[in-house]
């Protein structure tokens, strides 16, 4: 037992002497967050902020299984640097779509 609490401490102390560096990573091509919004007629509204140098796809899929499809009008649209907005229209009453975005260097 004592073999075990001195290698312990040896461990311990290496890792505390060592000291712990950490660095921050920006990302460049970073996928920015989106903000949806869905009233009860099934409108949809999905916002994000741009960049002026890519271009944004927006896909959705119905449910978890089948494949992505890009959303109508929703295909490379030039960023600006400002929020840009899609609409989507849904049946209220069935599930909600999935959405994400796919940002593309122009």
């Amino acid at each position: 037992m004592k073999k075990y609490s001195t290698l312990l401490y040896l461990l311990l102390g290496g890792i505390l002497l060592s000291g712990c560096v950490s660095t921050v990573v920006e990302q460049e091509d970073k996928i920015p967050r989106m903000a949806i919004a869905q009233g009860g007629n099934g409108q949809v509204s999905i916002g994000w902020e741009s960049r002026p140098d890519y271009v944004y796809t927006v896909y959705y899929q119905n449910n978890p299984q089948e494949e992505w499809k890009i959303l109508r009008g929703a295909n490379r649209i030039s960023g600006n640097g400002s929020t840009l907005t899609v609409q989507d229209r849904v049946n209220p009453h069935k599930p909600p779509r999935r959405y994400r975005l796919l940002p593309e260097k122009k």
